[in-house]
C-alpha cells in the first residue's frame, strides 16, 4: 500500500497539476507529530532536492495532511487548488470502480519542458 501512495506523488493526472504542483510531490510516510515528523519532512525534502535539483511544491504527509510551498501566496494557493483537484479526480475514478490513468513519466517531462507551460507558470507567478 505504501508503494501505491508513493506512486501518487510521482505521477500526475493532468497538465495543470504539473504546472502548479511540479513534476512530482514529496511523500512522507506516517511519523508521530513533533520533532520526528519535522525530521522526516526535512529528510524527504532534502532527498527530493538532491534528486531533482529543485524544491518541491507539494508535500503529502500520510495521516497528517498536505503542505503547499511557493514563493508567493498565489503560488501556494495554485498548488493547493491543483492538489485538491487531483485528489478529487483520483477519488472519483476510484469510486467509479476504475483506476485513474496517470500521465506517463515521458509525458510529464515533455509537458514540464514546454515553453508555453513555462510561460503559464510565469503568468501565474509560479
Amino acid at each position: 500500500m505504501l508503494e501505491a501512495r508513493a506512486h501518487v506523488c510521482e505521477a500526475r493526472l493532468f497538465p495543470d497539476e504539473i504546472v502548479c504542483c511540479g513534476i512530482e510531490s514529496v511523500f512522507v510516510p506516517y511519523t508521530d507529530p513533533g520533532l520526528k515528523l519535522a525530521q522526516a519532512i526535512r529528510g524527504a525534502v532534502v532527498a527530493h532536492i538532491k534528486r531533482l535539483s529543485r524544491a518541491p511544491r507539494v508535500i503529502l504527509l500520510e495521516n497528517h495532511g498536505f503542505i503547499a510551498l511557493g514563493a508567493t501566496p498565489e503560488s501556494v494557493l495554485a498548488a493547493t487548488l491543483m492538489g485538491t483537484k487531483a485528489a478529487e479526480i483520483f477519488v472519483g475514478a476510484t469510486a467509479a470502480g476504475g483506476a485513474p490513468r496517470f500521465l506517463t513519466p515521458a509525458q510529464v517531462v515533455r509537458i514540464a519542458g514546454r515553453p508555453d507551460e513555462h510561460y503559464r507558470q510565469q503568468a501565474l507567478g509560479l
